[in-house]
């Protein structure tokens, strides 16, 4: 052949390109933090994963295939990691006084349960559990004082993370929700409902789905389907993110998600945390759809067209088919906010990661605050 390329050129470009990226997100990091030092109340994103994605390509197809690690120099793929796997690190700080609160406090190791009940002081035999997606009470609290304050007592309640409880998303066990449901019945109260956020409306959904004694759902930025569980065999035979009395569910496997991530990366030329989930969404079936048509109560969905973590608005959809197909006898409804973003709770997290969260904050928040509304007004009719 009359030319051929170095083995080093392609290499050696591709590269190049790579730490350009990881430059300009350094740039955009440092320019950010002035402008706080200054308060100026703006922030300046840049391109994430796209540098530690040339240097691993580059790496690959260089001679030396260990130059790949390299790619590790991207901080947003640990960032990623960090929101995906641990998130409590991007926790909004909220300070609230509990002072004038009627609580009393249950431990799984002996009630079966991880709760604070906040008790609103009256005579309305309804309760509110509140669950969040993130691991321990500190986040469900807030909203147990917010609803309490306006009259309805709560149960603030932890289903993973705690003393007892699995560590991670597998095989958590729905039967917690049973616990507390006859414990809060041995308290007086007779209508019980639960709402959750993100990964937490998701499990509202599965926890409605097998106790009865649950007669309102609220569920916002929800997942649609059963996926697959974190961890290993060894820790819990079943493979599903729930299990019940130690049944597994029908689930999404993983597959080659992450290779589909990347792919799907590239293609869009764009990085979403979006396409994680939706990649491993797609594959979903009505086999392991979420079988709300077993609640025994009203259901409300809240989802965002702006959603950038989980195709909520199409599970939504999705799953309001699948009542309207089972012929589902009780109320439901599905409202979809047009300016807000994954982040419908009234108290957001990992605002700091969602681009529309730091394009759009003040219509993000209108939209926080009018979810807010729709939920009070659904408690005070408690149907949808």
């Amino acid at each position: 052949m009359w030319f051929q390329l170095h083995p080093w050129v392609l290499p050696i470009i591709i590269g190049s390109i790579g730490l350009l990226y990881l430059i300009n997100n350094i740039a955009a990091i440092i320019s950010s933090r002035k402008m706080q030092r200054e308060g100026i109340d703006h922030h300046i994103s840049g391109i994430p994963f796209l540098g530690g994605i040339h240097l691993l390509i580059a790496g690959l197809i260089s001679p030396i295939k260990w130059l790949g690690f390299l790619s590790l120099l991207d901080y947003s793929f640990w960032s990623f990691l960090y929101a995906l796997l641990i998130g409590d690190r991007f926790r909004k700080d909220v300070t609230v006084d509990y002072d004038n609160q009627q609580i009393k406090e249950y431990s799984y190791l002996q009630d079966g349960f991880e709760a604070v009940l906040y008790d609103a002081g009256n005579d309305d035999d309804r309760l509110i559990i509140v669950i969040q997606g993130l691991k321990g009470l500190e986040l469900p609290k807030m909203y147990a004082y917010l609803f309490s304050e306006r009259g309805y007592s709560t149960l603030a309640m932890s289903y993973y993370g705690g003393k007892g409880q699995k560590k991670g998303m597998r095989a958590i066990p729905l039967e917690q929700f049973q616990a507390a449901c006859d414990e809060m019945k041995k308290c007086g109260y007779k209508r019980i409902g639960i709402y959750g956020n993100s990964k937490g409306g998701g499990m509202a959904l599965l926890a409605a789905s097998v106790v009865p004694d649950i007669s309102l759902v609220i569920a916002a930025s929800a997942f649609g389907h059963i996926m697959q569980g974190t961890g290993r065999v060894s820790e819990d035979p079943c493979k599903a993110m729930v299990s019940y009395r130690g049944n597994d569910f029908p689930y999404i496997e993983k597959g080659k998600l992450m290779s589909d991530f990347l792919k799907r990366c590239i293609r869009e030329r764009n990085i979403r945390l979006l396409y994680f989930f939706d990649e491993w969404d797609k594959k979903g079936t009505e086999e392991n759809e979420i079988p709300v048509e077993n609640i025994h109560g009203d259901i409300l969905l809240l989802t965002a067209t702006h959603d950038e973590s989980v195709p909520a608005k199409r599970d939504a959809e999705l799953l309001c088919k699948r009542l309207e197909r089972k012929q589902f006898k009780h109320n439901y409804r599905h409202i979809n906010s047009e300016i807000g973003s994954h982040n419908l709770g009234y108290f957001p997290v990992n605002n700091d990661v969602l681009r529309r969260e730091k394009i759009y904050p003040e219509e993000c928040q209108r939209a926080r605050e009018e979810t807010l509304n729709i939920i009070i007004e659904t408690l005070e009719a408690w149907k949808v």
